[in-house]
């Protein structure tokens, strides 16, 4: 018989549930009595209300430093709230080290789990058991962490480490903490060849003798509860056998099957060890007829507990439901989209898609933005205009519409090499634009139908493809002009024209004040923007002109400081670019205040995690303020004040209009910052404001406020320049040019950019006339 394939879930009765059992030849109980879910449990001291568990998903959504972040909290908060008797919080690392978004353990996070504890019992009906996924390959640091979870009042600890030193870990931890529940979440069927719970000559079929033998000795030595979960085989294709089937995907198999499995399992497990309690999984595609099958299941003995991991995201409240008599509808349960996996197979916050779509709706399109599909389909919508709108508004001038038929047609390396004709940086100028309201602005999409051709995304993703292919350094011409130039700022303009002059034959020699180049947008934005980081383009764009000697680079060297505009700096070069960008930020008052409690915005960006209140005010103007704001957002900031002088559409700010209608985002325009008002430590209690049409007066209660109104020339940049002014040195006759943010007064980047480019020209037609 061919073995059944997968099927999207397509039962409507309990009947209809029954008869596929049945014609799948499975044997899965079903059982419309539902009291076993309501029965309490008891596990060492614990006394459980009821037999549902929230089984352990990455949420992706820690704060930076590990600690739970907001969206953490609330998904736990909602288990509680929904009637989970037992909540199995999600994979933690054990260490202040770890991929960005996973949730980390160490002393410097304790007290935010403390608070998250707290915060889950706050007004509980019933008091949750919380068990803590702590990993590490250490025994001592398993040790640590169980520590650290239970003087943050979590009950358990499920401990996650390389199998042969699970024991000694258990054992280690229960003599410890005799009163902390001692678990684990073990995969009992690996489904591969050579695989844990694998039979030798077959591995589709499972043999228990080694998880048997493990949890023997897992329960001898101190275990409480254990959470079996088993893998699905590749049964298919060239994967058989070699891997199982990820989360992420459908399995091979009629999910029946894989039901039948995973509480056959269980089952086998259990009656082996009965002195230990068993959560099953794999229910969650049973969709609103979890709670049928769970009963049969909990009154055969076959799991001790009902475990759901989509299926709680879905439905947090489907416990509280079932146990209050409620008939479940599908309309409201888990339909196994896959796209909570897709989300943390990016490392995006996770969460369910399509249930709690207000929350998570929005991270996800963010994260298709770049598949295939999704660009392709933005691609076809574009009319290939003559003469386009978007042409002409494109700081760099791209021949918009020819990279889109290019793209179109399948050829993205000539689509890439007519957006560089152009725009030599390309991916940095696609995600840090006031460039999208100026392009896709001027896209007739966004008027006819109010969603404009996705040029910016389309853009991104040809120069970052290009440049994986390693199509993007630099083409040196054969020959060098023997012409040194020197260009002082790597910033987008500096970049932009080092790149063009290089291109001309020119040895160049870059200054740049920091250590790295980019300049601002690079060093201090690009961290918050959607984006990869923008020294891969960089340092591959320029890696062909430093191999031949034809680029040479000087960090930490600052203009006014490390390095003046006199005649022994100019001697050796053929011409002088002066490109520093704005580094000066504007404050309010003739002098930035010693206030507590205020900061500049390029301080608050690289400040400490630590940086943050409830009530934030940011006086708005510069690029930064996006990025102060959305970080002060992700810091926990309650309430989050844009303060701007001018009206909404003069601000420098590329987020969608909805941002400022999430809730605790307040957008103030027309209001003219006075003065900050302080308590007698000298600490920012209130922000006077003026409005700027109505002349009205109030005073805005605050606990910090970030100065974001704009960047300007550094003072002893400034000096320098000026006395060069002063000296009537200038231009081609004195071999100094100036461009950037220093002549265009912080235009977006891709005007930077597209003035480095011309200077650049007009300084090599200057230095070949």
């Amino acid at each position: 018989m061919e073995l059944p394939g997968y099927q999207p879930f397509y039962i409507d009765s309990v009947e209809a549930l029954r008869a596929e059992i049945d014609r799948l030849g499975l044997e899965i109980a079903v059982d419309e009595q539902l009291d076993p879910l309501a029965q309490p449990l008891a596990i060492g001291s614990r006394q459980l209300p009821n037999r549902f568990c929230a089984q352990p998903i990455m949420g992706g959504d820690a704060a930076p430093n590990g600690a739970p972040g907001p969206l953490t909290l609330r998904r736990y908060r909602r288990y509680v709230d929904g009637g989970f008797a037992m909540i199995w919080v999600e994979r933690t690392i054990v260490g202040p080290n770890g991929q960005p978004g996973l949730l980390r353990i160490h002393d410097d996070t304790h007290a935010a789990f403390a608070e998250m504890i707290r915060q889950m019992r706050a007004d509980a009906l019933e008091h949750s058991t919380i068990v803590l996924q702590v990993a590490s390959e250490s025994v001592e640091s398993l040790l640590h962490a169980a520590t650290l979870a239970a003087s943050a009042g979590f009950d358990g600890v499920d401990l996650q480490c390389p199998r042969e030193a699970l024991p000694e870990a258990v054992r280690r931890v229960r003599e410890q903490f005799p009163d902390l529940l001692v678990a684990t979440r073990l995969c009992v069927y690996e489904a591969t060849r050579g695989g844990f719970g694998v039979a030798a000559n077959d591995y589709r079929k499972p043999d228990m003798t080694e998880p048997i033998r493990l949890v023997l000795q897992l329960r001898q030595r101190g275990l409480s509860l254990l959470n079996v979960t088993a893998a699905s085989p590749a049964l298919r294709g060239a994967e058989r056998g070699v891997h199982a089937r990820s989360d992420a995907e459908s399995p091979d198999e009629h999910p029946l099957m894989t039901l039948q499995r995973q509480l056959s399992l269980a089952s086998t497990i259990r009656e082996a060890v009965p002195e230990v309690p068993v959560v099953g999984s794999g229910l969650s595609w049973l969709r609103h007829f979890v709670p049928q099958v769970a009963a049969a299941a909990l009154r055969l003995g076959m799991i001790d507990m009902a475990g759901l991991g989509r299926g709680a995201l879905a439905h947090p409240d489907l416990p509280w439901r079932v146990l209050e008599g409620e008939k479940l509808e599908g309309e409201s349960t888990c339909m196994v989209c896959f796209a909570c996996s897709r989300l943390q197979a990016e490392g995006e916050p996770v969460g369910c898609v399509l249930r709690d779509s207000e929350t998570y709706g929005p991270i996800y399109r963010q994260m298709r933005r770049f598949d295939a599909d999704q660009l392709m389909a933005g691609a076809h919508r574009c009319h290939l205009c003559e003469a386009a709108p978007c042409v002409a508004a494109s700081p760099t001038r791209a021949d918009i519409p020819a990279f889109i038929q290019a793209f179109r047609n399948g050829d993205e390396g000539r689509a890439y090499e007519i957006i560089r004709e152009r725009d030599p940086l390309p991916e940095l100028t696609s995600r840090i634009p006031s460039h999208g309201a100026e392009t896709e602005g001027a896209c007739i999409e966004t008027t006819l139908t109010g969603s404009p051709v996705p040029i910016l995304d389309l853009q991104y993703a040809i120069a970052w493809r290009a440049r994986d292919r390693g199509q993007t350094g630099v083409r040196l011409p054969g020959n060098s002009t023997g012409r040194s130039v020197a260009i002082i700022g790597a910033g987008p303009a500096g970049l932009a024209a080092a790149i063009r002059l290089l291109e001309r034959g020119h040895t160049v020699h870059l200054y740049e004040q920091s250590d790295r180049l980019g300049g601002v947008p690079a060093r201090l934005l690009a961290p918050h923007r959607a984006m990869n980081n923008p020294r891969a383009e960089i340092e591959a764009i320029l890696a062909p002109a430093l191999a031949a000697t034809r680029l040479h680079l000087h960090l930490g060297v600052t203009l006014g400081k490390d390095l003046s505009l006199d005649d022994a700096f100019l001697a050796p070069h053929a011409a002088v670019l002066v490109a520093t960008g704005l580094w000066g930020e504007r404050f309010l008052g003739r002098v930035r205040t010693k206030a507590r409690g205020v900061i500049g915005a390029l301080d608050f960006l690289e400040s400490p995690n630590d940086v943050t209140a409830d009530r934030v005010a940011i006086l708005a103007g510069g690029d930064s303020a996006m990025d102060a704001a959305r970080l002060a957002k992700s810091r926990g900031a309650r309430d989050i004040f844009i303060i701007f002088r001018g009206a909404r559409s003069q601000m420098h700010w590329h987020l969608p209009d909805s941002w400022f209608a999430t809730a605790g985002v307040h957008a103030m325009m027309q209001w003219d910052p006075l003065r900050y008002e302080m308590d007698q430590l000298g600490h920012v209690t209130g922000l006077r404001l003026r409005h700027t049409e109505l002349g009205t007066q109030t005073t805005l209660p605050v606990r910090l406020v970030i100065e974001a109104m704009g960047l300007d020339v550094p003072g002893a940049v400034r000096d320098e320049l000026d006395r060069v002014a002063e000296s009537g040195a200038r231009g081609a006759e004195a071999r100094l040019y100036q461009a950037g943010a220093l002549v265009n007064g912080g235009a977006s980047v891709g005007h930077c950019v597209a003035q480095g480019q011309s200077v650049a020209e007009a300084m090599h037609r200057d230095l070949t006339s």
